[in-house]
């Protein structure tokens, strides 16, 4: 096996791994049966520049069997001419995955919209890349473990001690126990010590470097996921890391995933209006419990910022009594001016 074939085999490895990640972010509720929410995040988060994703209505004749005339579905769509005044094309060319072509002269008429994976309209390459970098670091743990095997060479001065030597190998690799009575184990062997000579191939000592490979590839792996909402814990602990240091991830993680789900409510919102339909979309159950965690740790009531009403209330609660002791304290002071004599 060639070092490129390790490599794309660790490469889809990890690619397969992201891509759960990355389509399991959001739910989708009340789809027509034609549109499967799996298309959908891959058509949005397809890493070609200038690729979105296009909903639209099928003609009576682009039916088949499963998807009649009428049905509502997706496919990847392409910007073309015609430039509106932020140099944003107008026009939409939509390709299926079979390769029908359906062309649209305006983004903005009824028969079509176009979505976006987040505000700024940018494809997701991090998959691409941090795939690439994860299957680069698989490939050096790989020979770093090769290369720290104990995996002496010896030397024999004849082949009658060479096929000694390696029988005995042989038998200790299948288990076989080697015998002595009395005498030294290369006599017993009929082997002269002083024949034997032997060099290192590897260096079993850097055994001890591999942890520093592998934390990088725990640690691209984790960057990867915080950056998109799952803040998972590192296996090495950082001394200086304080509390709020940590909750501060919490939100800094759900900046990316916030932008996500805005881009795709008001995709949404667009095909609900456009073509009747009542669908709904929102975090998924793991990336919902981030969202409760951080509501959580800053005491807010919604992640736009506004705060919790019960917070509210016993702030005003200790307000109030912090003007009740100051009231009383006043009220007593007058007393004790009152008779002193």
């Amino acid at each position: 096996m060639t070092d490129l074939t390790r490599l794309n085999d660790f490469r889809r490895i990890h690619q397969n791994e992201l891509h759960i990640l990355h389509y399991s972010m959001f739910e989708y509720s009340n789809l027509p049966e034609t549109v499967d929410p799996l298309y959908i995040e891959q058509y949005l988060q397809e890493p070609i520049p200038d690729s979105y994703i296009g909903w639209w209505r099928l003609k009576e004749s682009e039916a088949c069997p499963g998807f009649p005339a009428g049905s509502l579905i997706v496919s990847s769509a392409t910007l073309g001419t015609k430039l509106n005044p932020y140099g944003e094309g107008t026009e939409v060319i939509c390709i299926t995955r079979n390769g029908h072509e359906r062309r649209f002269s305006s983004r903005y008429d009824d028969d079509i919209v176009v979505g976006f994976n987040n505000i700024t309209k940018i494809p997701c390459i991090d998959v691409a890349v941090d795939s690439q970098t994860l299957a680069e670091i698989d490939l050096s743990l790989l020979y770093l473990i090769h290369y720290t095997r104990l995996y002496p060479i010896f030397k024999a001065a004849d082949e009658k001690t060479r096929d000694k030597i390696i029988t005995a190998f042989a038998n200790m690799e299948l288990g076989k126990p080697l015998t002595i009575i009395d005498k030294p184990l290369l006599e017993d062997l009929g082997i002269e010590t002083q024949n034997i000579q032997k060099e290192l191939l590897t260096n079993p000592e850097l055994a001890k470097e591999i942890q520093f490979t592998a934390k990088l590839r725990e640690d691209v792996k984790r960057w990867h996921f915080t950056k998109y909402g799952q803040t998972i814990n590192s296996s090495s602990k950082l001394a200086q890391e304080t509390v709020d240091e940590v909750n501060g991830a919490v939100s800094a993680s759900l900046i990316i995933p916030l932008s996500m789900l805005a881009a795709r409510r008001a995709m949404i919102e667009e095909v609900n209006r456009k073509f009747g339909t009542d669908i709904r979309v929102d975090f998924s159950g793991a990336w919902r419990a981030e969202v409760t965690r951080y509501e959580d740790i800053s005491g807010e009531d919604e992640i736009d910022g506004t705060e919790n009403e019960e917070t509210i209330e016993e702030e005003e609660e200790v307000e109030n009594e912090a003007k009740e002791n100051e009231a009383a304290r006043d009220s007593g002071g007058s007393d004790d001016s009152d008779n002193t004599v």
